[in-house]
């Protein structure tokens, strides 16, 4: 579960996040929403410490997030956009990559990719490079 406690964070004098407080419960789909220049990237880069809040406080499963302490991200999956997927490698093994990164055991990730797989519907292209991809292949 990951829970935000009246997060704030400026940059100079722009204030992009005010207070935000949520809850992401595990195993629901939680939506960030909002018009261009609301705060959702500067949100989302919060939420996986690449930003750090001015005031307030992230929680991951309980534990306050921490930029030193890269265990309590573990538990995150982030691919923002189309970005950070690797054109020359297959979507399998683009999984594969980021699954060895996190330091899943082969075990587990084999059967991770092939739920995905059958969960995503993505047997007609697991095994094609990423670079011939649709923008809905990619996301």
């Amino acid at each position: 579960m990951i829970e935000v406690q009246s997060v704030s964070k400026s940059f100079g004098a722009v204030q992009a996040v005010r207070r935000l407080s949520f809850t992401a419960r595990d195993g629901a789909i939680t939506g960030i929403l909002g018009p261009n220049g609301a705060g959702k990237t500067t949100t989302l880069r919060l939420l996986y410490s690449l930003l750090l809040p001015d005031d307030g406080r992230i929680l991951i499963d309980g534990a306050p997030l921490n930029a030193h302490d890269p265990g309590l991200r573990r538990p995150l999956g982030v691919v923002p956009d189309a970005k950070g997927l690797y054109q020359r490698l297959t979507a399998r093994e683009n999984i594969r990559y980021f699954g060895e990164l996190q330091g899943m055991p082969p075990e587990l990730l084999n059967s991770s990719i092939n739920a995905l797989c059958k969960t995503l519907d993505m047997g007609e292209f697991i095994d094609r490079r990423v670079a011939g991809f649709s923008h809905g292949q990619r996301v």
